[in-house]
């Protein structure tokens, strides 16, 4: 099994079938552990709670950087949010970061709208389809302004002197641009009025 951890690509779902067998095995270890006698038994204990303690903490810390992984998808809501007294029949297209971190079908509500996942489109090209709305990685696009940006997750960062110890530091990585009426672009890196969710 160590040699697996030197495999470039893996999945952790592949493991997720082994960890009843491993926890089953600590299970025993530790009831096994805890019928020593004195001293032993005392710092079996500690062991015990210091790692069900670690194990928690690890959890807590993981699932604050995890909910913060679908920019994608908060932008999503938040378009059909923003547009939901629209009458008019948008043109949505769904950018590669946005399609991979929690744009999926159940996201799109609108029937009256046409959503397009096509890859690997430039700024460019994105430009000359025409699309009413777009949900991409680039911060400006020629002819279309910046309606909102939504955050995602970059990086732990220990805090000295604050609760929680560990936050999770957040920076913009999907935008909403609509399609500019004049033509002209406003890049959400410029620090209009857009919204930032996440």
């Amino acid at each position: 099994r160590s040699l697996y951890s030197f495999l470039p690509h893996k999945e952790l779902r592949f493991i997720f079938p082994g960890l009843p067998l491993l926890n089953a095995v600590a299970a025993v270890g530790g009831a096994r552990a805890l019928r020593w006698k004195g001293a032993l038994r005392v710092i079996a204990v500690l062991v015990l709670l210091g790692l069900a303690a670690a194990s928690i903490a690890a959890t807590v810390v993981m699932s604050m950087a995890s909910v913060c992984n679908y920019p994608g998808g908060v932008a999503m809501a938040g378009l059909h949010a923003l547009e939901a007294r629209s009458a008019s029949s948008l043109s949505v297209h769904i950018g590669n970061l946005a399609a991979i971190s929690g744009v999926s079908r159940f996201l799109e509500e609108r029937g009256d709208w046409r959503y397009s996942k096509e890859e690997g489109l430039s700024k460019n090209e994105l430009a000359s389809r025409g699309f009413d709305r777009l949900l991409t990685e680039f911060e400006e696009v020629p002819g279309y302004h910046c309606v909102a940006a939504a955050q995602g997750f970059e990086r732990l960062a220990l805090q000295k002197f604050s609760w929680p110890l560990v936050s999770v530091v957040k920076r913009p990585q999907v935008y909403v641009l609509a399609r500019s009426s004049d033509g002209t672009t406003v890049s959400c890196e410029s620090g209009g009025s857009h919204f930032i969710w996440g």
